[in-house]
Parts: structure tokens; sequence; C-alpha cells
């Protein structure tokens, strides 16, 4: 009985140190950059990317917070103080130089966003709110 009192305190401990315990500060906006269209390049010789690709080296900013993908697409941020609203999600880099936008409101924590790049567009392909999908919630703004 001890023994399992004693692997029950370990596994909260465990799990409140790797965010588990429901009390986070902060809200995390997460994602991927993935190529969509038939590729681009900062250079019109060859495509850097193919299409269906994850876009390395785009940095993205969620309020202020900003992230650069890595070799999967993938980036993340932690945003403080998030009281919800529209936000922008800028990209910048390999060519990319755009902004989405979407509404997410204040009670959320977790926010994952796929982003498709194609031409000199970039669309939210998938958006997750707390693990519930809100996808076709986006207004594109591309430069």
């Amino acid at each position: 009985m001890k023994t399992r009192v004693l692997f029950a305190s370990l596994l909260v401990s465990m799990c409140a140190a790797c965010g588990g315990s429901g009390s986070s500060d902060g809200t995390v906006f997460q994602g991927t950059v993935t190529e969509r269209g038939p590729g681009h390049s900062e250079m019109a010789i060859a495509p850097k990317h193919s299409a269906g690709q994850p876009i390395d080296d785009v940095k993205v900013c969620v309020l202020g917070e900003c992230s650069i993908t890595d070799s999967q697409g993938q980036w993340g941020v932690n945003v403080s103080n998030f009281a919800g609203g529209d936000i922008a999600i800028v990209l910048d880099g390999h060519g990319i130089s755009a902004s989405v936008s979407t509404n997410i409101p204040g009670s959320a924590k977790d926010v994952e966003v796929e982003l498709d790049h194609s031409g000199d567009e970039v669309t939210i392909a998938r958006l997750l709110i707390d693990g519930d999908d809100h996808t076709g919630h986006s207004h594109d703004h591309n430069e």
C-alpha cells in the first residue's frame, strides 16, 4: 500500500513539473509551416521546397513573441497575459512575407495552427483551440 501511495505522489509530482497540473502561465501558440503550392524559392531558379514539405528557418511571430521554424516546419511561442481577440500570425523568411489573422478566445491555453504557404499567400489549414477544431475562422493578410 505504501508503495502505491509513493508511486502516485511521484507521478503527480512529475506531471506537475511537465505542465500537467492545469495551471500554466500564458497561452501556448504552436504549429507548423508547410508548402502547399507547386514550390517556392528565394531565387527563381528552382523551388526550395516542393509541395507538402515543411518549411524551415521562417520567423513566426504572435503578439510580439517569435520563433523560428525547425527542419520539420514546427514553431511555438508562449504569450503571457493573453486576453483574447483578433491576433495576427506574421511570417517572415525563406521568401515568405505574409500574415494571417484569426480570433482566439481569452480562455484559450493551447492554440495549434497549421499554416500553408502557396505562391504569395499563407493560410490557416487547421486551427485547434484547446483540442477543439476551429478551422475556417481566419482572414488572410498577405503582403
